[in-house]
Parts: C-alpha cells; structure tokens; sequence
C-alpha cells in the first residue's frame, strides 16, 4: 500500500464546505432565502439575487461517503419510493422523513429551482420536494441538444433565464442587479480557469494530481462558484499541486498507466478505488465529471453566455457527441485505457455505456471496462463483482505495455 501525503489545502476546504452548511442553517435567520439548485444550473444568477443556493445532491454525496445512503434510502423507500431512483433524491428525500440526521438534517428550502440538463429525476424529486415543504417551485427547461446547438435552442434556454430573473424579481421584491450579475460571473471564470490548471496537471507523467483528488477537492466549484471563497481556494489548491509536483509528490509512485474513468465516483468506496489503481501503479486521471464545471463566460453578453454554458453541458448532449468528448479526453491526458462505471442511480449516464465501450476500444484500440454498482448506496455494490471485471482490465494494461 502506498503512503499517501495527504494535501494542506484539505483542511482549508473542510473549514471552507463548513461554513458553507453553516451560511445555509442560519441563512432563514437572517432574511435570507435558501434556494435549492440543481449541480448544472446558473448559481450566478442565484448569488447575483442575493439568495444563498443550495445543493441537495451534495448532501446524497455526502451521505455516501459517510455510508449512510442506504439507511435514509430505506426511510425514502418505507414512503413507497423506488430502490431504483437516484439514490441522491433517496437521500434528500429520506431526510425529510426521518427522525435522526446522521450527516445533519438537509437545509429546508424557501425556493426550488430546477434545471433539466441533467435527467428527468431531478426535476421530479424537486417537484416533490416543493410540495413537501409548501415552497415555489421554478423549472428551468431545457431542450436536448444533438449536433451543433441551433439558434432556436439557445433563444429558448435564454427566455427561461430572462423568466428565471423575473421570478427572482418577484420573489425578492427588488430589481436584478445585472452589474453584480457580471462580478459573479467574472469570479466564476477566474475558478473555473484556476480548477481547470488544477485537472490538466494530471497529463503530466508523473503527475500530482488525479480525479480522486479531484473528487475531494470539487466542492467548492459546485457550492462556492461565483464567489471569492472559490477563488481564493483554487488559488491555494493550485500554488500546492504546483509545489507537490516540484518537490516530486506525486497522486501515483512510480505511476505506470493513465486511464479515463466514466463517470461519479462511488462515493463509500472512494479510498478502496483510490488504493485499488494505485496498487497498480495506475492514476485514474480524468472523468467528464471533474470537469462539468468547466465554464466560460462573456461579461458583455451575460444572459447569452449563460445560457450558452448551461445549454450545451455534456449531460444535455447526444450520444455521438458524449462518445467524442471521452476521446477527446484519452487522448489529451495520453491514457493508457478506460473505465466505465454503469451507474444504476445514473440512467442519464449509464445509457448506452456498453456500445460507448465498444466504440471507444475499436476507435483507439486501447483497452476499456465497464462494471456495474450505485455512485451512493452500498446495498448495491460488491466488491468481489467489481474487482472480477477491474482485475483482468489491469492486466490487459499491463500485457499492453510489454
């Protein structure tokens, strides 16, 4: 087993995520409205109307790393919803229900914003959700995008964004502030750019840093984006992995392979993987998931910009355009092979994932895997099954490189 050198910036980011949940348990206090958003949603706009968003489907996140997913799922499931819903939205919606709060109970809304970029769940879990804790209920509908997004697709998204502010206008009872609106935006672009350096100093061989670091340092992109806070943690984050990679830190000893990983990671089981691949001198590098929050935007044309960005994420994209943007990333971070995790509480990204693994492969003639377990719920995860499909893949590597 290899020794980990754990990063300085890890306790920046835990005192950071917690006064995140402590901004949201006594944002009600201080006439501020809490709103729940979904992960791929304009939080700009959110931090721009003043109101402090929310990430439910961080705290299923949440939920699974400390192994807890599967007991507020059966609070969920004694309420007559489905072991094979999202096991974020058994999280969230478990809570609710329940008497104890093992991870702290999950901050209740004032406001529900929805994006449907992501998947169908989402929207409907929200839905719920609204008429559990009697709270407005604004979807932001989006078209599917195929090819190149047409100009209809993107007039559309913009018109939700203008009612989105009009809603928020409403709600708040003051007008939208579009200067604030561009000083959001613009810290935004300045961590989205800084978490970027961060991801590509992966494609380094050596390399200081891997989607399971990644995985542990996002939070910030998600929660904190548009704001200082996120700045000045990327800032740290990037000064370090700078530092570890000159002093010869590595996120793999003696790393041998690199591979793409599709897509979120499994949570409970984030160390076992972790020590898993490094036991095989194999860095996971990078994941369309770590890069989700890879945004750019234009401070003159803001509301064209956002919906530009928010339209056209990968998740809201066509099955050839998903399959490209893997390729694109093999070869960019020069991977040695591919893992593809079949998500059950992802069907927006599992679908299709064996005939994505068979174009992959014959596309680049590298070597791939798929193997099957839930991102949050334990009940549904075995390690014998997982380590039959991952151990045969690592041999395949390395038969490769003889």
């Amino acid at each position: 087993m290899f020794k980990r050198v754990p990063f300085k910036t890890a306790g920046l980011m835990k005192k950071l995520m917690g006064e995140y949940y402590e901004k949201g348990a006594r944002s009600q206090k201080e006439g501020i409205p809490v709103a729940w958003m979904t992960a791929v949603s304009p939080v700009e706009i959110i931090y721009a109307a003043g109101l402090f968003p929310y990430y439910p489907e961080n705290f299923g996140a949440l939920a699974g790393a400390r192994k807890i997913a599967d007991k507020l799922s059966l609070s969920a499931e004694a309420k007559g919803y489905s072991h094979d819903l999202c096991a974020y939205a058994r999280c969230g919606i478990g809570d609710a229900y329940a008497t104890e709060h093992p991870v702290g109970k999950i901050v209740e809304p004032n406001i529900i914003f929805a994006c449907n970029t992501q998947c169908g769940t989402l929207p409907k879990w929200f839905e719920v959700a609204s008429r559990f804790y009697d709270v407005p209920y604004f979807l932001l509908d989006s078209p599917l995008v195929g090819g190149e997004p047409e100009e209809a697709c993107r007039d559309y998204f913009l018109q939700q964004l203008k009612e989105m502010i009009a809603y928020l206008e409403e709600v708040t009872g003051r007008p939208f502030d579009y200067d604030r609106l561009r000083e959001v935006l613009h810290l935004s672009n300045e961590a989205c750019r800084l978490w970027n350096e961060v991801l590509d100093t992966a494609a380094r061989k050596p390399a200081p840093f891997g989607f399971f670091d990644a995985s542990f340092h996002m939070a910030p992109i998600v929660t904190w984006r548009g704001t200082q806070e996120a700045v000045t943690y990327y800032r740290e984050l990037k000064k370090e992995v700078d530092e570890r990679d000159k002093a010869g830190i590595y996120a793999i000893p003696e790393e041998h392979f690199k591979v793409y990983f599709d897509h979120i990671p499994l949570w409970p089981r984030l160390r076992w993987f972790s020590e898993l691949f490094a036991s095989h001198h194999t860095l996971v590098a990078v994941s369309q998931y770590t890069h989700s929050w890879s945004y750019s935007f234009d401070l003159e044309r803001p509301l064209e910009s956002l919906a530009a960005n928010y339209l056209e994420e990968f998740v809201n994209r066509s099955f050839d355009y998903r399959v490209q943007l893997k390729l694109n990333f093999i070869e960019k971070y020069g991977c040695d092979g591919f893992v593809f995790f079949s998500n059950r509480s992802c069907k927006s990204t599992g679908l299709g994932l064996y005939d994505k693994r068979n174009i992959v492969a014959e596309k680049t003639g590298l070597p791939g895997v798929v193997f099957e377990a839930d991102m949050s719920d334990e009940r549904f995860f075995s390690e014998e099954q997982v380590l039959g499909r991952l151990e045969p893949f690592f041999e395949q590597l390395k038969s490769a490189a003889r």
